[in-house]
């Protein structure tokens, strides 16, 4: 073969591994969550090394880890497709045309539903605690919109608890996975101050993240409510976030840090309200960004010494 042929070879190589690549990315990418992949994947991290750093357990990276991670990641997607098929008939209202669009993302929905949970019972086989964990945030995740909302549809406020408990189902899942894993059991202050930690920054985020859109926010709430909601949330995140680390051990540079960020994020959140009124676009305060810096301040607590 001579060069000039074998470097047209290697190009032509290159320029299928990159098309390959690229249409990964584009699946990827379509993913529900799949921006948002990040932050879930800290999260799982931190509620597993907490609990361990807490029961002063080290647990080995298994097989059942990835397992627990897949499972944590299809819970969120599987919360995402639940909304999205309790959303059809708003988003596809009655006419022939839309009748059939919306069967048809119906049954696509349903099968990915469907396939989902086959696949949280085999990554969760031979663990109990968390299979029952994940089968409990599955119907609860179901009853939220399907039972509650159907039993309350003129009044939001009281299908509350199934909405934001299915997350909070969910974010205990790690616990149930590290019970299974390190055969160790913990107290329910130190499960709710674990998962309660992961929670309010995913409520913050849920509650935020439409700020500055036209979309229907969180229990038809005024931007009044939503900013109290905020405010709330991020006073319980400082109490948390201080207990926890107490409860685990950590640093005093680190309780400093527990408490300085929700209080510095009220401060930022109030100084730039009000932001979907009067200013087009998401404010930089909203969206994953609380989430992200919880984590990482976690992470450098639990990993540095």
């Amino acid at each position: 073969m001579s060069p000039r042929l074998s470097l047209a070879t290697s190009h032509a190589r290159r320029g299928r591994l990159a098309a390959a690549a690229a249409a990964l990315g584009i699946t990827l990418g379509r993913m529900p969550l799949a921006s948002e992949a990040a932050p879930i994947a800290g999260a799982f991290v931190c509620l597993l090394l907490l609990y361990g750093r807490i029961a002063g357990v080290a647990l080995e990276p298994r097989w059942r880890v990835l397992a627990g991670l897949a499972s944590f990641f299809l819970l969120f997607v599987q919360l995402r497709l639940i909304d999205d098929l309790d959303d059809l008939e708003r988003d596809y209202p009655a006419g022939h045309a839309l009748s059939a669009r919306r069967a048809v993302l119906r049954a696509r929905l349903r099968a990915s539903l469907a396939a989902g949970a086959i696949l949280l019972v085999a990554l969760n086989a031979g663990m109990g605690h968390a299979w029952t964990a994940a089968a409990a945030a599955t119907a609860l995740a179901f009853a939220a919109p399907f039972v509650f909302k159907r039993l309350f549809p003129t009044r939001p406020m009281l299908c509350l608890p199934a909405f934001e408990g299915a997350p909070f189902a969910i974010f205990t899942y790690g616990y149930f996975l590290w019970r299974d894993m390190a055969d160790r059991e913990l107290s329910l202050y130190v499960i709710v101050c674990v998962a309660g930690s992961m929670w309010t920054g995913y409520e913050f985020w849920k509650f935020s993240r439409k700020l500055g859109t036209t979309a229907l926010q969180p229990y038809q709430l005024s931007p009044r409510g939503i900013r109290v909601a905020l405010n709330a949330l991020l006073i319980l995140a400082l109490g948390i976030n201080v207990s926890l680390s107490r409860l685990a051990g950590l640093s005093q540079t680190y309780s400093i840090y527990a408490a300085t960020l929700p209080l510095v994020w009220l401060v930022w959140l109030n100084a730039c309200w009000p932001g979907p009124a009067s200013r087009p676009g998401r404010p930089r305060w909203a969206g994953t960004r609380f989430v992200v810096a919880v984590e990482v301040g976690l992470l450098a607590g639990l990993l540095l010494k």
